[in-house]
């Protein structure tokens, strides 16, 4: 059975990192093996828990492993890797300087959410025997583009494909040849094109699966109450929708602000606030234990 996958998502400042900090701790409490995933680059784990993190993970507690992306050595191999594969397919043109291209490269636009996307299936892919992951997102725009990067990335493909077919009809170029009554596919760009529009197909599903939790982290205020409802309306246009709000530091008998009822449509999970600084485990494990009201066993259900 595939891990749970949560992902803490908000405005900057709002307590992403806390309220995922807080929900793994619970989780691994509850005995269920928890791997808490940093993917925002301010890497406010290491605070919270008071220990240096890294791209391997580390224990902080019996259940609980933690790990930090380095967004700029996951763009650094995706280069090395894109280098390696057009110097292989066009090593005849060596001559016209490919290097030149690949400096290029460096500076495009959408690099950092894909590596984000590559370190989150690398994390997928090595996890081992996981009952959650969690992931400590980045702020607003960064979030939304990792989110969106699959969708967009297939159209594109699939408009390149369209062309590539186009060309290929054109010229009148043998796609396939006849050995022993097998048909041999010899456009290696068409079928590459083909595997990166399925992977992609799979990334999406994994955003809208059924064991994908969305958690949109808020605080009681104007400004994060209307960027909330911004990130809704984008998550909704690219069909991943949010499962629940997390309303972090509020106060006994605190309710969302009158101008943002739209927002009392979701269910709401209610983070009170704390007076002590929560960091470090014994801090976390204090509050779990002050607000054991605040999660149920089952399901991931709040409590009130």
């Amino acid at each position: 059975m595939p891990p749970i996958l949560h992902f803490f998502i908000g405005k900057g400042g709002v307590g992403k990192s806390t309220t995922s900090a807080l929900t793994a701790v619970h989780l691994a409490r509850s005995g269920r093996k928890t791997l808490l995933v940093s993917l925002d680059p301010a890497h406010n784990q290491r605070d919270i828990f008071r220990q240096p993190f890294s791209d391997k993970p580390v224990p902080v507690c019996q259940n609980l492993v933690v790990k930090e992306i380095d967004v700029d050595q996951w763009i650094k191999r995706y280069l090395k890797k894109s280098t390696d594969l057009i110097k292989r397919a066009y090593a005849y043109q060596s001559a016209f300087n490919i290097q030149r291209y690949f400096n290029v490269l460096k500076l495009s636009p959408g690099l950092e959410e894909y590596a984000l996307l590559l370190a989150f299936d690398d994390t997928l892919t090595h996890g081992g025997a996981l009952d959650d992951i969690l992931f400590d997102m980045p702020p607003t725009a960064l979030t939304l583009r990792f989110f969106s990067l699959p969708v967009i990335t297939r159209l594109w493909l699939n408009e390149l494909l369209a062309l590539r077919s186009k060309i290929y009809e054109r010229k009148k170029i043998v796609s396939k040849i006849k050995f022993k009554s097998m048909a041999i596919e010899q456009d290696k760009v068409k079928s590459r094109l083909q595997t990166l529009i399925e992977d992609s197909r799979h990334q999406s599903a994994r955003f809208t699966s059924p064991s994908t939790r969305i958690d949109l982290v808020l605080n009681n205020d104007p400004l994060s109450c209307s960027e909330a409802m911004r990130i809704i309306k984008k998550m909704h246009e690219i069909s991943i929708p949010i499962t629940r709000l997390l309303l972090n530091r509020c106060l006994p008998g605190e309710i969302i602000e009158k101008h943002s009822r739209a927002l009392e449509a979701y269910p709401i999970w209610r983070f009170p606030q704390s007076d002590d600084r929560l960091t470090g485990l014994p801090a976390l494990e204090g509050y779990l234990h002050r607000h054991t009201g605040l999660f149920t066993i089952h399901g991931m259900a709040v409590a009130g």
